[in-house]
């Protein structure tokens, strides 16, 4: 059935790369792109006639103009506090694919200036799996792997959302040991980029464990989680969820497949649109943020790091 009304209206501010992603989020019948920003001056104007977007010279003007119905900063490293009296008036919902620019600095993650997509735990199978969670009981298990390429997200963002789904299942870990792979190495400056292949594993007072990987290199978009608890075990992805018993049998629900947020485009744009509706997600908080922030340190030092040491480095 064809959507009732014209399109919602997207104004965004995405990185000269990311055209395969603003290409699969604006369908033009249900999103459109009203106004595009860019740093590189050439691209905005290729990225902005491709989408009939108006163009716009400054993220701080985007965030000014009032005729979209939300604005999406969609690069990486634009999202930083220097913009956040601009968003605090901002009449529109603002979304994030990235975290904030100064790296992971747990305060920018107390409030709700800006709203963090596409979370896989404000996604529609993670609605849907709260009920298989309730099976599994207390998780003495759980590990998450996503890749993505072609510029679809950031590697950075990629780590916040393992991290989030980590801190909400399980808790914050006594302990991390992580390491990573790539063509620059991590430097101690949290609010350097980051890029590569990223793993770590985790020690909790529980006596549950929890691995991550994580790849801006991977190519296509992937992201998987396995939770396993006393009553069985769950797997996540952004099209379905299975739970399978200890005994082995399976029950999986195709009512709750999303067939249509298979990708990082797809998924931005259903969030996006739940946005224009007031239908806000759950955003990551400082606990996401200094989890993020023990694994990179690990990788940093080659050390097992204490998240509880790291809180005290912020002031916590």
């Amino acid at each position: 059935m064809p959507p009732k009304g014209p399109p919602k209206t997207c104004a965004v501010w995405a990185g000269a790369d990311q055209e395969q992603l603003l290409r699969n989020t604006f369908d033009g019948t249900t999103l459109s792109c009203a106004a595009l920003g860019c740093v590189d001056a050439a691209s905005c104007d290729t990225l902005a006639a491709a989408h009939g977007a108006q163009r716009i010279d400054d993220v701080r003007q985007m965030l000014q103009t009032h005729d979209a119905d939300v604005v999406w900063l969609a690069a990486p490293g634009v999202l930083n506090a220097d913009l956040r009296p601009l968003m605090a008036a901002c009449k529109m919902p603002v979304a994030t694919s990235a975290p904030w620019g100064e790296g992971f600095d747990p305060e920018l993650y107390r409030g709700d200036l800006a709203w963090f997509i596409p979370l896989l735990r404000g996604g529609e199978t993670f609605h849907s799996a709260t009920a298989c969670l309730e099976l599994l009981g207390p998780v003495r298990c759980m590990q998450y792997a996503a890749t993505a390429g072609d510029h679809q997200t950031s590697l950075r963002a990629l780590l916040l959302d393992a991290a989030d789904l980590v801190v909400q299942l399980v808790g914050m870990p006594d302990e991390v040991f992580a390491g990573h792979a790539g063509a620059a190495a991590l430097t101690a400056d949290p609010a350097v980029n980051i890029t590569g292949h990223l793993t770590a594993t985790m020690r909790f007072s529980t006596g549950c464990t929890a691995s991550i990987t994580v790849s801006d290199g991977g190519g296509t978009w992937v992201r998987r989680a396995t939770v396993l608890g006393d009553g069985g075990r769950m797997i996540l992805t952004d099209n379905d969820v299975c739970w399978t018993s200890p005994d082995g049998s399976m029950n999986e629900d195709e009512s709750i497949a999303a067939a249509d947020c298979a990708t990082a485009g797809s998924l931005s744009r259903w969030h996006l649109l739940r946005l224009i509706d007031g239908k806000k997600p759950p955003q990551p908080g400082a606990n996401a943020a200094l989890l993020c922030e023990a694994m990179r340190l690990s990788c940093v030092t080659g050390q097992i790091e204490e998240p509880a040491h790291v809180a005290r480095m912020f002031g916590g």
